[in-house]
């Protein structure tokens, strides 16, 4: 009977061990198919559907349930990723995120453009790769700030930074303000420089004009010189009131302009016919090389408002006794029309700002000479709406050049 009893228990114990194995196995083999799961949301549990454990079976779909769930997930925000890139991409706004060790998550093509890179950066610290001190107190700040900084690509940029809702990281809003603070400037000495230049003409009308009323019209030496005085700057009053009007009409798109073929050496000669006295007066040598087969597409009369400006101001500002060559020559499609002198020339530092109105590269010369301080801008104005181009170099081994650029035309119309 003992014996039987030992038999029985120690079969008990085998069944049980070998079914302990067995589970084993199988809660392994449950193992291995959750971890291809979870690396691969797409696959599912199909050895366990056949087991004759019902507790199995059971356990195998609600995996396959969460697997389903998760591949859902991960479509979702898949496309919610994919649709936060496009719409941060189509910003004119630099978006970048951050996230709690600054390193960059997200960088949109504009961010990439201000900071002049190529490459996403996603993962690259953005204090490491972008060193502006400003930048690193805004994204360090426990508050949402604003501040304006200037990038390493020059780029000038007004940066927003908030907190990331639910979490710790910033992001970054950054609008390119360099053209619109450059415009600002241009405005203010615009404002500061045409009060400047109508204050002096009306100041010397109303001193000149109350010396004749306290008297001076009797004083046959004093009387000559104050008139002549009154009617100088009121002309240079209506020279830059004339002026600004060119400008406004320019500006608003009401100066019409006629293209057509034109002759650009039958323009020159008219033009010449202004400066002459000019030229006489300071024995200025005016030297044109232009063929006569040389055309333009342009409209007559702003080409010769152009050449006008252009040798009057050659003409004025070089020296005395001095030389100015007007030519022009075949650019590809295009024609270039140049017009040198051999002055004292413009500094570096002006030559991209004499085209802006009332800029002066030497202020005390250049209201000497007479100008306005208008006529450059003019001329960029005329040049661009024709289409064309305008610049300044320096002329070797002094002076400069002054050279706009047009459209060539096949033939030259009977108006022109």
């Amino acid at each position: 009977m003992i014996e039987t009893t030992v038999a029985l228990l120690s079969l008990a114990l085998a069944v049980t061990v070998v079914m302990l194995v067995l589970a084993r196995r199988r809660l392994h083999a449950l193992a291995e198919l959750t971890r291809d799961i979870v690396r691969d949301p797409q696959r599912r549990i199909r050895l366990l559907e056949e087991s004759p454990d019902s507790g199995e079976r059971e356990l195998a779909r609600w995996i396959d349930a969460l697997a389903e769930q998760v591949q859902a997930a991960t479509v979702a925000h898949a496309r919610e990723r994919a649709l936060l890139a496009a719409v941060a991409d189509g910003l004119t706004q630099g978006v970048i995120a951050v996230d709690g060790a600054h390193r960059i998550e997200l960088l949109n093509d504009a961010a990439r453009t201000m900071l002049g890179v190529t490459s996403p950066l996603v993962g690259e610290p953005l204090l490491e790769f972008v060193r502006v001190p400003e930048l690193r107190e805004l994204v360090e700040s426990s508050v949402a700030s604003t501040a304006e900084i200037l990038l390493p690509s020059g780029v000038r940029a007004l940066v927003r930074v908030a907190r990331k809702w639910g979490g710790e990281g910033r992001v970054l809003l950054v609008e390119d303000v360099t053209a619109m603070r450059r415009l600002e400037t241009v405005r203010r000495d615009f404002v500061a420089n045409v009060s400047h230049e109508l204050r002096t003409p009306v100041a010397v009308i109303r001193a000149n004009a109350e010396t004749l009323i306290a008297g001076a019209q009797n004083d046959p030496k004093m009387a000559p010189k104050l008139i002549d005085g009154l009617h100088r700057n009121a002309e240079r009053l209506a020279r830059i009131l004339a002026d600004l009007l060119d400008l406004s009409r320019l500006d608003a798109g009401q100066y019409r302009l006629e293209l057509s073929p034109v002759a650009v050496k039958l323009v020159t000669e008219q033009s010449l016919t202004a400066v002459e006295p000019q030229a006489a007066k300071r024995n200025v040598r005016v030297h044109v090389a232009i063929a006569d087969a040389v055309t333009v597409r342009a409209d007559a009369k702003a080409l010769d408002q152009i050449l006008v400006n252009l040798i009057d101001n050659a003409v004025k500002y070089t020296k005395v006794d001095g030389n100015v060559w007007v030519e022009a020559r075949a650019d590809g499609e295009n024609i270039r029309v140049e017009v040198r002198d051999d002055g004292p020339g413009i500094a570096a530092k002006h030559r991209e700002r004499v085209f802006e109105r009332f800029y002066r590269a030497d202020p005390s010369r250049s209201r000497e000479a007479g100008g306005t301080g208008l006529g450059l801008s003019i001329v960029k104005h005329l040049v661009e709406s024709m289409g064309g181009e305008v610049g300044v170099e320096a002329n070797a081994p002094q002076g400069s050049i002054f050279w706009l650029r047009l459209a060539r035309a096949s033939a030259v119309t009977a108006a022109a």
